[in-house]
């Protein structure tokens, strides 16, 4: 019987495979945040450590990448970037994420023309996204 349960276990695996991922602690709020059209403070990666500011990103995709790791697409309006602080379509990887917190705050017309677009998860001919989990 345990045989048959881990064969089946297996054959499960394998149909389910292209849509079952491991769900980070920020996912949740950050498709609240792409569904709703709201803005995220967001602590990233290694900017307090250099002093900057926390960034401020309207929140576009939550998508799985080709590698199984998920990744946010959106338009930062407030934060470090190469050691600048600029507004520009961004993407980020959840784990250099280190806080989200949904906060007060309008898409700019930018930010919105860039959601309506939609992303195709490229960046130039790298395209790296596998499936949309929302936007």
């Amino acid at each position: 019987m345990t045989f048959c349960f881990g064969r089946f276990a297996v054959i499960g695996a394998i149909v389910l495979g292209t849509s079952v991922h491991a769900q980070s602690e920020y996912e949740a709020s950050l498709c609240e945040a792409a569904k709703n059209n709201r803005v995220v403070e967001l602590d990233y990666d290694k900017d307090a450590s250099k002093g900057c500011l926390p960034r401020l990103v309207d929140v576009h995709q939550v998508a799985i990448g080709n590698n199984g790791n998920l990744y946010m697409h959106g338009w930062q309006h407030r934060g470090c970037t190469k050691g600048r602080d600029y507004a520009s379509e961004r993407i980020f990887r959840f784990d250099k994420i280190k806080s989200v917190a949904l906060i007060e705050g309008e898409f700019d017309d930018k930010s919105q023309a860039i959601k309506a677009e939609g992303w195709d998860g490229c960046i130039g001919t790298n395209c790296f996204i596998r499936e949309n989990i929302c936007e």
